[in-house]
């Protein structure tokens, strides 16, 4: 198969004119221009005035909550999260979040992202997002103040040994926080992942209140949550969020934080050493109201900064071209739109553990592929794309064509 586009963008190198691309089965043949085509080829298929370029990736989502989409206004974490935690807690929780996984999982293809990093609960995902033809990590997660497993390291290696993995599924490890798991749990965690070698993502620094009860402030946190902390024994470590993760992290492959809002001086120059990614989720972070994210800093000193959703239940959609759009726009001095879209595709991929597979178009990584409209005189596809965020006309998972008919 060979798809011809206005404009194929590597990521890795400078946007090709009249570009093309030649999968051959499940990976990328050759990139390069039409000019190079030998005569008498195989058949091009001719995506006319788009700019074709990797799968987007989504670094960081849970989308088992698009069931509650549309449920909440902008609203303070910790307020938001009471909400949730009543929501969910109503009859029917397991089938409407199963349908919320498969609601998401399409509703993200439909934005051209071809491969998600989705934390369940309950691993409810794994279950259904393995029929659906979208590349994920299904992350597990462990949280020692729920009622339900994982809630302890033991249960969570029996939920990850129970993920059916195939070529398009990896299981994740998440160890929810470090207000919601005691530091030895959280770095038996990390254990596990390295001894399975599967990526991890843990959510990290991500309000104020959690920073100052890392630090010793045991009533920093809400009433309802201290309740919870008490009954399981879960007290303040007395560390920076920076000394904690080292100190869980040791020995440990590089992981995703994600978040990562409130840094402190000296923070970014330690992630960079330790190689970790940091995943920003721009309108999420707006919603909660936090200060402006130091993901400029981070990006400065060498920490590579991916982009994710989150939820819908704290945002307006799964497309992480709106979340760039969103960065363009909205925020002071942002990055160039190339840089933009590293944070979706090569750095997203790093986020995953899955960057030697995807996030660029190189010859042998897998043809995960979208294809965006662009006016037929762009000089400057990276920008129309960042810019405009508009839907695809063609996406490809493993070099399969999703087509509008895969799509409920």
């Amino acid at each position: 198969m060979i798809l011809k586009a206005a404009w194929v963008l590597p990521i890795v190198g400078p946007p090709i004119r009249d570009g093309v691309v030649r999968v051959d089965g499940q990976r990328i043949a050759e990139v390069g221009s039409v000019a190079t085509l030998p005569p008498g080829g195989e058949a091009v298929t001719d995506l006319g005035a788009a700019v074709l370029l990797p799968g987007l990736i989504n670094a960081h989502t849970h989308l088992e909550l698009t069931c509650y989409a549309g449920r909440f206004g902008p609203a303070p974490f910790w307020d938001w999260l009471r909400r949730l935690a009543a929501l969910r807690a109503a009859r029917g929780q397991v089938e409407r979040e199963q349908q919320g996984v498969c609601d998401g999982a399409w509703q993200s293809l439909q934005a051209g992202v071809t491969c998600v990093g989705d934390i369940s609960r309950r691993s409810l995902n794994w279950q259904v997002l393995k029929s659906i033809p979208i590349r994920k990590v299904c992350y597990i997660e462990l949280l020692s103040l729920a009622d339900d497993p994982p809630r302890d390291p033991a249960e969570l290696r029996a939920a990850v040994e129970e993920v059916e993995e195939d070529e398009l599924l990896t299981a994740g490890i998440t160890p929810h926080a470090p207000y919601t798991v005691p530091a030895a749990q959280i770095q038996a965690a990390l254990a596990i992942a390295a001894e399975r070698k599967r990526p991890w993502c843990t959510h990290w620094a991500e309000t104020r209140e959690e920073r100052a009860f890392l630090l010793g402030d045991d009533r920093a946190l809400p009433g309802y949550l201290r309740d919870l902390l008490a009954q399981c024994q879960l007290r303040s470590p007395g560390l920076s969020a920076i000394d904690l993760l080292e100190r869980c992290a040791e020995g440990v492959h590089a992981g995703a934080l994600a978040h990562f809002n409130y840094a402190q001086p000296g923070d970014a120059e330690r992630l960079a050493a330790a190689g970790h990614t940091v995943v920003y989720c721009p309108r999420a972070h707006r919603f909660f109201g936090h200060p402006p994210h130091p993901y400029r800093e981070l990006m400065n000193t060498g920490v590579a900064v991916a982009v994710g959703t989150d939820s819908v239940a704290s945002n307006d959609s799964l497309a992480v071209l709106e979340e760039l759009r969103f960065m363009h726009r909205e925020l002071p001095d942002p990055p160039r739109a190339e840089a933009l879209l590293e944070m979706v595709t090569t750095r997203a991929a790093r986020a995953l553990g899955l960057h030697e597979q995807v996030g660029s178009l190189e010859p042998g990584k897998l043809a995960d592929l979208a294809a965006f409209p662009c006016p037929p005189d762009s000089v400057d596809p990276a920008s129309e794309l960042v810019s405009r965020a508009p839907a695809p006309v063609g996406v490809w998972v493993a070099g399969r064509p999703i087509i509008a008919g895969d799509i409920p």
